[in-house]
């Protein structure tokens, strides 16, 4: 009779372990993390942002994505009709257009970027474009929401962050190899012009 004890003793060890192995391991539950309401983002954002930035991005968040960039006016500037007047953009000596910067990280996720349409100026009589002036992007600062990896609360987390967006295109004067504008060139031109003169009635 005690012999057989050892036997049972092994006999109900075998059943215990191979019932842990059956029992399946519990998996860690992961915590799901939700963005924050739209109406929670966009009072955050009009408390940091400027109001005629966030109006201008309110303005052009909606308008179509252009599929390609438009190109300089190859006319010559266009004449308004009379009783209706063409954006400041597009009669500018240096016009620009828009495309729409979008990133699902970000609030605004969509925020309209200028960009020049001509490298030149159209400086011309009949507002052809010269290469004397080049056009250059105008920048401005503006604050955005970035999410963050992390979750509080069940929602995504935001941290507030500055970027320069170009808002526009300016004329500013070109510069050769020696760093001197199309201006300057002209002035030492007459300069040693009046030299040379000078010299010779010498």
């Amino acid at each position: 009779m005690l012999c057989m004890i050892p036997v049972v003793l092994m006999i109900f060890l075998l059943g215990e372990m191979s019932s842990v192995a059956k029992s399946p391991k519990k998996q860690p539950r992961t915590r799901q993390c939700f963005d924050l309401p739209e109406e929670i983002l966009e009072q955050t954002f009009g408390r940091l942002s400027a109001g005629v930035l966030s109006a201008f991005h309110h303005t052009l968040q909606l308008s179509p994505l252009e599929r390609e960039n438009l190109t300089c006016p190859s006319a010559g500037h266009l004449m308004p009709r009379k009783n209706f007047s063409l954006p400041i953009n597009v009669v500018s000596i240096s016009p620009w257009a828009y495309r729409i910067s979008h990133d699902p990280t970000r609030y605004p996720r969509f925020i309209p970027e200028a960009y020049c349409l001509c490298k030149g100026c159209l400086t011309h009589p009949f507002g052809e474009e010269s290469h004397l002036y080049r056009s250059m992007p105008i920048y401005m600062p503006f604050v955005i929401l970035r999410r963050t990896t992390s979750c509080s609360g069940g929602h995504y987390s935001y941290t507030e962050s500055y970027v320069s967006i170009p808002v526009g295109c300016t004329c500013v004067p070109s510069q050769d190899k020696n760093g001197y504008t199309s201006d300057q060139n002209l002035k030492i031109a007459d300069l040693e012009t009046k030299v040379d003169n000078s010299n010779k009635h010498l």
